[in-house]
């Protein structure tokens, strides 16, 4: 070197303006995949069209008629801003469940005593919502949200009943109903920390309308981090009003959920 009287500064100079380079490095994209086990309560009233009477069937006490399900959430995160998707699906198969009401020429009236009855009801949902992290509050983290969620509700009866009502459909038959849902959402989400201990507690609300007159979303739980990701334990509810959609008139699930969320 010809000069190393001026090479000397020079390095320094570098050495120092690292840190102020590496400060001015936007921050990486963080990705986390959380696959779940919910195992919901329902909670429903379907009406069916007039090819099957209007009936009207309630339907509750159907975890242990679950025959499919997955549950998947996936988020993506580049500082204070993230974004975050939801599905759900959950196949039922009844047996013997209740028609209560059927309508008939003249107003409605109650069925028959019946039998061999069966309700399947599909049903699967979609969750787009878009994050902003809040600064955080000593021990607290809190997201505020904004998104659509879309939701497919069908269901099939087939009917038996004992006895023939006047003008009331056939004593054997099948019918089907559904809706689809679209409605927006805005909501938040926070995860409060329980001092030194590791764990914490993972809060979520949400509330929308649009194809519902309301719907709502709350969840709340616990959970333990460890250096691959989380293990969570959480009770979800989930609620559909519909007010006059003669569809669905009434649908909600609830149940707790254990999740791990693999982060990379």
């Amino acid at each position: 070197m010809r000069n190393p009287k001026r090479a000397l500064p020079l390095a320094a100079a570098l050495l120092l303006a690292l840190p102020c380079a590496r400060a001015a490095e936007p921050e990486p994209w963080q990705f986390a995949l959380t696959p779940y086990l919910w195992l919901p309560s329902v909670d429903a009233q379907l009406g069916f069209p007039a090819d099957s009477g209007g009936s009207d069937v309630e339907m509750s006490d159907l975890l242990k008629h679950l025959s499919g399900a997955l549950f998947l959430n996936a988020e993506a995160r580049k500082g204070r801003w993230g974004l975050s998707a939801d599905l759900v699906y959950c196949d039922f198969n009844k047996e013997g469940s209740s028609v209560t009401h059927i309508q008939v020429p003249g107003g409605g009236s109650e069925v028959p005593v019946n039998t061999g009855t069966t309700t399947s009801l599909t049903g699967y949902q979609f969750s787009l919502a878009g994050l902003y992290r809040l600064e955080p509050s000593g021990p607290a983290s809190v997201d505020l949200l904004a998104g659509a969620r879309y939701t497919h509700i069908g269901a099939t009866l087939d009917w038996s009943f004992l006895a023939p009502l006047p003008g009331a459909p056939a004593r054997t038959g099948t019918a089907e109903t559904g809706a689809d849902l679209w409605n927006g959402v805005v909501g938040a989400r926070a995860r409060l920390a329980l001092g030194a201990t590791g764990w914490y507690v993972p809060l979520y609300l949400d509330a929308g309308a649009g194809s519902s007159r309301f719907t709502w979303q709350a969840l709340a739980g616990a959970g333990y981090p460890f250096s691959w990701g989380d293990v969570l334990l959480v009770y979800r509810y989930l609620s559909f009003e519909q007010g006059g959609n003669p569809d669905v008139q009434r649908f909600s699930l609830a149940g707790f959920a254990l999740g791990a969320t693999f982060r990379f």
